[in-house]
């Protein structure tokens, strides 16, 4: 019996929930299926409702020097049992400036990657799936300490988080002060920049800051992870927080035995986590464990939650997927390690590439007002 087109035919509303929980990656590639399809992804109403569904399954955004072949990407990605984005950072023209030397790629947060020289004098937020991107406004506020500030500052950071209640992405400039003839460090000025507002101010240090050591080239505070609003950053001995809604300061000793930490502050199922290095006494060799902080009444406590096989011989863990799923370095190069089913296997680098960054990615249609498409070479 011969079918009629309505045979196949899907009802829109049901096609939008599908393409609501499909990765932007693949909807970027079959976006030319038909015109429809292109029409809906492209509105407002479908950007808000697939975002959601984004955060909840990040892609592994991995940043290098040279192009990864597509069809190697998408074989990579099923064999992982998890999505790998790959940007060639040496392949973008401005408006973003070029990665050799000069490019820093400070976090992503909500679906935007913040992007800034050393200097943190230029700083864009990038969308790498929609390649839009836009240049932060310079930054012009009138200092409270210009009598304070006659020498330049020895060192910016610059770090990034996004006020879901406002739904403003943000960024801070930090600066500091170099204390005599010594590598410590005090931080002097913060000024925070709002995507909404898009305009810079200078805000206070409410808290009291200890001096940070300063080693070159490297940051004094790095930028973590957003968890309920605070964006956490992590200096040497210590975690910094700040509250992305009130703008306040807030600091995080960490205990003795965290001085060898081989992660960054991680995001571990809504708790911040962090991997330590141990030596064990005796016949007790070196051991790799997960801790993750709580907070109870104002105290801070940390709670050892497993042990990684030893077999793995971890040398750094990059980010926490979900779903048990780690992206660590090992001997062998960087893998995914699937700490519930005790598997591990490689990302694949594109050959000859240098890893840039790797950083925890929601694939996202977000866009800011000022963006633009930025040119490839």
């Amino acid at each position: 019996m011969k079918r009629s087109r309505c045979d196949h035919y899907i009802p829109e509303e049901v096609m939008f929930k599908i393409l609501s929980f499909t990765k932007v990656t693949s909807l970027l590639r079959f976006k030319s299926v038909c015109k429809p399809w292109r029409s809906n992804i492209s509105k407002p109403k479908f950007i808000q409702a697939h975002h959601p569904n984004s955060l909840n399954f990040p892609s592994i955004l991995i940043i290098t020097s040279t192009t990864s072949d597509p069809q190697q990407q998408q074989q990579l990605s099923n064999n992982l049992g998890a999505t790998l984005v790959y940007f060639d950072a040496s392949r973008v023209s401005p408006p973003l400036p070029s990665i050799f030397g000069t490019m820093k790629f400070v976090s992503s947060c909500n679906g935007i990657v913040c992007v800034c020289d050393n200097a943190g004098a230029n700083i864009y937020l990038f969308n790498p799936l929609t390649s839009m991107s836009k240049k932060v406004p310079p930054v012009v506020v009138v200092n409270r300490h210009v009598e304070r500030l006659q020498e330049k500052a020895v060192k910016v950071d610059v770090v990034f988080g996004f006020d879901c209640v406002l739904n403003d992405f943000k960024v801070l400039r930090i600066q500091y002060r170099k204390h005599g003839g010594t590598q410590l460090v005090s931080v002097e000025v913060v000024e925070v920049y709002s995507s909404n507002a898009d305009s810079w101010r200078e805000i206070e240090v409410d808290v009291a800051l200890p001096s940070f050591v300063l080693y070159p080239l490297c940051s004094v505070l790095i930028s973590g992870p957003v968890l309920d609003g605070v964006l956490y950053l992590e200096g040497m001995n210590e975690i910094v927080t700040f509250d992305l809604r009130s703008e306040v300061f807030g600091l995080i000793t960490f205990p003795g035995f965290m001085k060898t930490r081989i992660s960054n502050v991680l995001d571990v199922e809504g708790s911040i986590g962090v991997v330590v290095e141990s030596v064990g006494d005796g016949d007790v060799g070196k051991e790799v464990s997960m801790w993750t902080m709580e907070m109870v009444s104002d105290e801070v406590f940390w709670n050892k939650k497993f042990k990684f096989d030893a077999c793995l011989e971890i040398d750094w863990v990059f980010l926490y997927l979900g779903a048990k799923q780690y992206v660590v370095r090992t001997r062998e190069g960087e893998m995914l390690y699937d700490h519930g089913k005790k598997e591990i296997k490689s990302i694949g680098l594109p050959s000859r590439s240098f890893l840039t960054r790797v950083l925890k990615h929601a694939e996202s249609f977000i866009s800011i007002q000022g963006f633009e498409k930025v040119r490839e070479n």
